[in-house]
This record gives structure tokens, C-alpha cells and sequence, in this order.
């Protein structure tokens, strides 16, 4: 979960960039945020009046920081005694306590909050009711196995406003910014209080993304480009089939890609580390399950039968060809 500032109220004089820290910028209904919108390939459905926009998941691959953790604890029980015994002689033992704690610091906080997420965030934008469908998850849990709640939540259009936040990551060599786009939700129309909020995490573009969905709800931009097919919603990725399938192209890999795999190889004690925490992800994620008014607003994704009827282009921009010759 991104850590963002969404306390007090939803103004533009409450919400000023270096009053709230990470704001960057607050997006108005009213202006385009880029010359062209683009979805950057994070749209996940398209409906007759909606359109999902994925707003990511860390089921699919996640357990990183769980597994960092868990391998960083072992290393430092194991050879930090010794290390630190030559550095510190008699203060070994309140140093050695203090990096441990740390290290395992770290990993209680992938269990805390890898453990029990949700197993899908997509973000529906239906502009047909003038309404956002997000996924809301609770405060965490005290105890570390007790699941937080997790429910599909709506709201109005006109009660949501958009931020961009920018956090700061990176190594000893290198640092790196990364882009989150915070939807909150006002109390109504008359009461700015914030009462709720949902994030479309790390984008490379952010101006382009809020034009695309600003352009959907305020302007009837169609949802796909031209000659863009809908996408597919098929089963997400899965580690074990992703391993199965490079257990198929074996022999290839070691032809095309043999220094990246001599390098899979000597890591593979971390990996196989890496996947049965990746599984106790999965396992424990929580099913999303939307209302039936939801599933009722949205109605069954379009199809290329629905595009070729759409000869208003409410669906598909038209070709620059079609748009010369209408």
C-alpha cells in the first residue's frame, strides 16, 4: 500500500504542493492534463459506459520485500555474530540484537502488508451514472494473521478528486521517482472532508493517464484508439505457470540467454525462497466481491460485433481516413 497524505480535507488551499508532502499536482476536471490521453496499456475492460483501468495488484508477483526480509534475517544470524564480534569485541552482543531487530523488522512488515491483500484493484469509471467502483481495504490488522476487511466501494464522480504524488526509492547508487495518481473522496458536495480514497500506482506518464480518463467522463472521448482492439481479460499472470513455461523453453534459454541463466541458476536457493512466499501471497489474498448494481451498471464487456455497430464511434476513435472522409 502507498503511503500518501489524505487527512483533512480536499481544497485547494488545504492541499497545496509543500503543505502536503509528495503532492505534486491537483488535476482539474475542467483542463486537459497532457495534449494526448493514453490508457499505457492499463486498461483492463471496456464496457458499453465504462471502462476498467487496472489499478495493480500485489498478489501476482509480490513478496518481495517478505522474502528480502526473511533471506536477510537468516544471513545476519548466521554470519553476523562473527562479523560483528571482530568489529565490536565486547559490544558485539548489543549490535549484533539492534541489526537483527531491524532485519526482522523488515520482514514483519512484507507479512504485515503482503499477507491478506486483495486479489484484484481495478478501478471502474462508469460515466454512464457518474460513478467510480474501487476497491477499499481497511485499516490493518493489529494481530499479523487476523485478514483487514476488504469490500468494492462506490462513488460519485463528482465527489472524487485527482492528485499526482511522487515518491522518492532508489539504492546507494541510484535514486528513482516513481508517480501515483490519488483519487479522494470528498464527504459530499458541501463538506470537503476526506472520507475515503484509491490510488492508480506507478505511471510513467501521469498527465496522459488523467487525460485519457478526464477525456472519458467529462469530454466522451472513446476508449479505445483507432484500430485498437478491447482487451482481453483472460487469467492473470501466476508464478507457477510462468515457471512452467520456462521449464518448457528450457534448452532455448540456455542457447539464446546462457549468462542470464547461469545467473537464475546460482540464485536459485533465493528463488525457490522467493516462490513459497509467493504462494503463501496467493493463498491468503482476499476475493473481491463486487455487488450485483455494480455488476448490473457495467454490463458484459463490448466485443468487436459491438465496435463494428458503433458507427458514431462512441467506442472506437475513428481512423484518420474514416474521420476525412465523414
Amino acid at each position: 500500500m502507498i503511503g500518501v497524505n489524505v487527512r483533512g480535507v480536499s481544497t485547494d488551499d488545504a492541499r497545496q504542493e509543500g503543505l502536503v508532502s509528495g503532492l505534486v499536482q491537483r488535476y482539474d476536471k475542467r483542463l486537459p492534463g497532457s495534449p494526448e490521453g493514453g490508457h499505457q496499456g492499463r486498461l483492463s475492460g471496456v464496457y458499453r459506459d465504462a471502462v476498467e483501468v487496472n489499478g495493480g495488484s500485489i498478489v501476482e508477483a509480490g513478496g518481495y520485500v517478505t522474502t528480502f526480509g526473511l533471506i536477510g534475517s537468516g544471513a545476519g544470524m548466521v554470519y553476523g555474530w562473527s562479523f560483528l564480534c571482530g568489529l565490536f569485541h565486547d559490544q558485539a552482543w548489543g549490535w549484533f540484537a539492534l541489526n537483527i531487530s531491524i532485519i526482522w523488522s523488515l520482514f514483519a512488515i512484507g507479512l504485515y502488508f503482503e499477507m491478506f491483500s486483495p486479489s484484484e484493484q481495478p478501478i471502474y469509471f462508469d460515466r454512464a451514472h457518474r460513478k467510480v467502483y474501487y476497491v477499499h481495504q481497511g485499516r490493518k490488522r493489529f494481530w499479523l494473521f487476523d485478514p483487514s476487511v476488504v469490500e468494492a466501494r462506490s462513488a460519485d464522480w463528482s465527489l472524487v478528486d485527482a492528485e499526482l504524488h511522487t515518491k522518492l526509492g532508489g539504492s546507494t547508487t541510484s535514486i528513482s521517482r516513481s508517480y501515483h495518481m490519488v483519487f479522494l473522496v470528498r464527504s459530499s458536495e458541501r463538506d470537503p472532508t476526506i472520507v475515503d480514497h484509491f490510488v492508480l500506482p506507478a505511471l510513467d506518464f501521469p498527465g496522459a493517464m488523467w487525460e485519457y480518463i478526464r477525456g472519458y467522463m467529462e469530454a466522451g472521448t472513446p476508449p479505445l484508439r483507432a484500430g485498437e482492439a478491447p482487451p482481453f481479460k483472460g487469467q492473470g499472470f501466476d508464478m507457477i505457470e510462468a515457471l512452467k513455461q520456462r521449464i518448457r523453453d528450457y534448452r532455448r534459454d540456455w542457447k539464446e540467454f546462457f549468462w542470464k541463466q547461469l545467473f537464475f541458476h546460482l540464485t536459485l536457493p533465493l528463488f525457490l525462497v522467493f516462490l513459497l512466499v509467493n504462494r503463501c501471497v496467493v493463498w491468503t489474498a482476499q476475493t473481491v466481491h463486487w455487488p450485483k448494481e455494480i455488476t448490473e451498471a457495467l454490463g458484459p464487456p463490448i466485443t468487436e460485433a459491438d465496435l463494428a455497430a458503433d458507427s458514431e464511434h462512441r467506442l472506437r476513435a475513428a481512423s484518420e481516413r474514416t474521420a476525412a472522409g465523414a
